[in-house]
């Protein structure tokens, strides 16, 4: 598997429109400036941008955006590009993934991608916990939204192997929409495809620009044999 050359340049003008914050929308059309929000039992809890928290019934929020900012997130490391330029044959990946290796690399070969990629992915995504869930509701090893699961036929997202499945089947349909371009990919499994189309590259979200900058990183030093 090849990466862009070009993914240095991406990610640092990417970078030079990244997001300070964000504001929450409410049902009754106002927004408020938060630094974080998070829903539990059905009340989302704000961190407000100028402090302190606030706590709101779920289904008022309606929608979010984002407020740019002028300081852009910590530069990509100087060898990311590099490494996930020429990415080399290597099995470093399989400490990472332990007692899952197996399972990702017929998964990965199932799928046709790289499985030092899609260990990557996971150590990323949830520490290769396959109990994790996330504050959105995503889980297992490849934190999977049960939308996702469904869309790629994910039956039990706490099975280590439907779920690197699952996982391995949609960065494989990514791959495939966004014409080989790991980077693209990987911004659309952090922030749904739909946000790489309305962009045309990375979306300019601080979450998702640090999510493939640590990805591809992780990945040359998985694969790289020194």
């Amino acid at each position: 598997m090849r990466f862009s050359a070009t993914l240095g340049v991406l990610l640092c003008a990417a970078a030079a429109q990244a997001l300070a914050g964000q504001r929450v929308l409410f049902d009754d059309g106002r927004g408020l400036a938060v630094r974080s929000w998070e829903v539990r039992d059905g009340v989302a809890v704000l961190v407000l941008e100028e402090g302190g928290t606030l706590r709101v019934p779920a289904e008022r929020i309606v929608g979010q955006e984002y407020i740019a900012d002028a300081t852009p997130p910590e530069a990509p490391p100087a060898n990311t590009a590099a490494l996930a330029a020429e990415l080399q044959a290597g099995e470093r990946w399989r400490e990472v993934a332990g007692p899952f290796a197996d399972l990702v690399a017929e998964a990965a070969q199932r799928n046709g991608i790289d499985p030092a990629l899609l260990t990557a992915v996971v150590k990323v995504e949830s520490g290769f916990d396959p109990f994790a869930v996330s504050y959105r509701g995503a889980c297992g090893l490849g934190q999977l939204l049960p939308a996702t699961a469904r869309r790629f036929a994910t039956k039990d997202l706490f099975d280590p192997a439907d779920n690197l499945e699952g996982s391995a089947r949609y960065l494989r349909w990514l791959l495939d929409r966004f014409g080989g371009r790991a980077d693209l990919a990987l911004a659309g499994y952090n922030a749904g495809e739909g946000a790489v189309d309305r962009y045309g590259a990375i979306p300019p979200y601080r979450e998702t620009l640090t999510y493939v900058i640590r990805v591809l990183d992780g990945v040359g030093r998985l694969a790289v044999v020194p």
